[in-house]
């Protein structure tokens, strides 16, 4: 619904850790945190493993597979997430293809007794900016 919104504009950065960046819910509604059912990454075609990724939601850092008890915590539509990526080095300044997408589920509604998961793509070039120690 909100592709090209995914990935906030201009928020890739480098990160003593590795690589952060910025991503914004894809609905129109808030969601509580459990309803991330999942986030893939590929920085310049190299595939992270989810299972490694952050999320900053509220001020709180969490593994993915931490979120899905969090039912009473609500990633408010106004608000970024920052997505920390594990790399061996900080990100290189210049140019970077991130290839992002992430899976929502939509609680209420509900077809032959599933929920939906929203699953929304998006791919975008951005210039990574310097680190921040």
């Amino acid at each position: 619904m909100l592709t090209d919104q995914v990935v906030a504009d201009g928020s890739l950065r480098s990160v003593p850790a590795g690589a952060a960046f910025d991503v914004r819910i894809p609905w129109y509604r808030s969601l509580p945190y459990s309803c991330v059912e999942g986030l893939d990454v590929a920085i310049d075609g190299r595939r992270i493993d989810s299972g490694l990724l952050r999320m900053e939601l509220g001020g709180e850092e969490y593994l993915l597979s931490e979120l899905a008890p969090l039912h009473d915590r609500w990633w408010y539509v106004a608000d970024a997430a920052a997505v920390t990526v594990p790399l061996a080095e900080p990100l290189a300044a210049g140019a970077h293809e991130l290839d992002v997408t992430i899976h929502m589920r939509i609680p209420y509604i509900v077809e032959s007794d599933v929920p939906l998961v929203m699953r929304e793509r998006c791919v975008k070039t951005q210039t990574a900016q310097g680190a921040s120690l």
